[in-house]
């Protein structure tokens, strides 16, 4: 069997291709557009060019698989942004009637736990604390003996953050502390109390792209997949120092997709790891899409 994942966040659109290997899940290729939906969000709800533009990336990611005759089916899912607006069901209606394809909305406990089971395919995820920084969204998940004993989605992303915090193109000092300060009210209001974790695992874009930026910065392998905490700290507060231009000119060589909001995702994740007393933070390869075939296609099969 060929599984199509369409996952639509509030920041990036991706399209996933997998086939089943037994009780795997083996990863063909993806494609993604950059439709940053929570930018066409007005007075909660999802403006009419935003629908048009999320149409718009369907569309082409049916194209795309409309060339394979292999693939079995397609199964769009929904976070945050569209969690969220009024006019969820409006959205869901016109995508089914132009396009044929019925969104799953997935709410805040089910992502999370999709991104445990995803991330627990490429890192060790048995202990300490899991979360997944999306554009709308991060969910954040404390785990023991590789079960998931809490879980919460705080409504802070990286595209989020920058929209409602940072006034020019990269996060300042003053923004730096307002965006750690609403994730810890966050933190709080969701009941998830401070405690010493061993370690913090991170799926997702914003997770990806803060590792492809540390290895650079720390002239690591490409391979790397753990970041020291103190020392991803130490780099973020480096960061805010430099000049627009500096940080410009870092971020184009390295996540040009990411400019504006590759620094709010970081503050976000290195928030995170300091409110949980982390000495690593280990990113996962895998993460909601990958949890999503796992828990709802290979083992329904």
């Amino acid at each position: 069997m060929i599984y199509a994942i369409m996952d639509i966040g509030s920041n990036t659109v991706r399209l996933s291709v997998y086939k089943q290997n037994e009780d795997k899940a083996i990863h063909l290729f993806s494609e993604k557009e950059q439709a940053s939906l929570r930018n066409y969000v007005k007075k909660g709800n999802l403006t009419d060019k935003g629908i048009d533009r999320l149409i718009a990336t369907l569309r082409r990611f049916n194209s795309i698989i409309s060339n394979f005759d292999d693939i079995d089916s397609v199964h769009p899912f929904a976070t945050a942004t569209i969690r969220d607006v009024a006019n969820r069901s409006e959205i869901l209606k016109r995508v089914k009637d132009e396009l044929g394809l019925d969104i799953e909305i997935l709410s805040g406990e089910d992502e999370a736990r999709l991104s445990f089971i995803g991330a627990s395919k490429s890192v060790d995820v048995s202990e300490g604390v899991l979360t997944d920084i999306g554009g709308g969204s991060s969910e954040v998940v404390i785990i023991d003996q590789g079960k998931v004993i809490k879980s919460t989605s705080l409504s802070i992303g990286s595209l989020s953050a920058f929209n409602d915090y940072v006034t020019g193109l990269f996060t300042n000092k003053k923004e730096k502390k307002a965006i750690d300060n609403a994730v810890k009210l966050l933190l709080a209001e969701n009941k998830m109390y401070r405690e010493k974790q061993n370690n913090l695992a991170a799926v997702g874009g914003s997770a990806r792209a803060s590792l492809k930026f540390y290895n650079e910065y720390y002239n690591l392998s490409n391979y790397n997949s753990t970041m020291d905490a103190k020392k991803f700290n130490k780099m973020v507060k480096e960061i805010l120092e430099m000049d627009d231009r500096d940080i410009l000119d870092r971020i184009l060589e390295i996540k040009p997709d990411r400019v504006h909001t590759l620094i709010p995702g970081m503050v976000i994740l290195n928030r995170l790891a300091k409110y949980f007393y982390v000495n690593e933070i280990n990113i996962s390869q895998t993460g909601v899409r990958e949890g999503y075939v796992y828990s709802k296609l290979l083992e329904r099969k």
